[in-house]
């Protein structure tokens, strides 16, 4: 349900008889906030891709070392497990 611009200054002035200006100016900017009604430019998306992607690159980086950690570990302990039984 969108509400008009008229609909909202009808509301705000019956707030400012009721509650006064600055708890209605309060009330409305909670209610209501700022640039909601702004679209996202190509710039904000560029920014957000970058950003996400950024992300992405150190998150995969930390997966990497995690899977790379491991199979070390494996390749150790079965390497350890062949090579001990043989030499003793």
């Amino acid at each position: 349900m969108a509400v008009t611009e008229l609909e909202r200054t009808e509301l705000a002035n019956r707030l400012v008889q009721a509650i006064g200006t600055e708890a209605t100016e309060t009330l409305m900017q909670c209610i209501i906030p700022d640039g909601r009604d702004q679209f996202a430019t190509k710039d904000d998306l560029r920014v957000l891709g970058a950003e996400l992607r950024a992300e992405f690159r150190t998150e995969l980086a930390k997966q990497t070392r995690l899977i790379m950690t491991t199979m070390v570990a494996f390749m150790l302990t079965t390497w350890g497990a062949l090579i001990v039984p043989a030499v003793v």
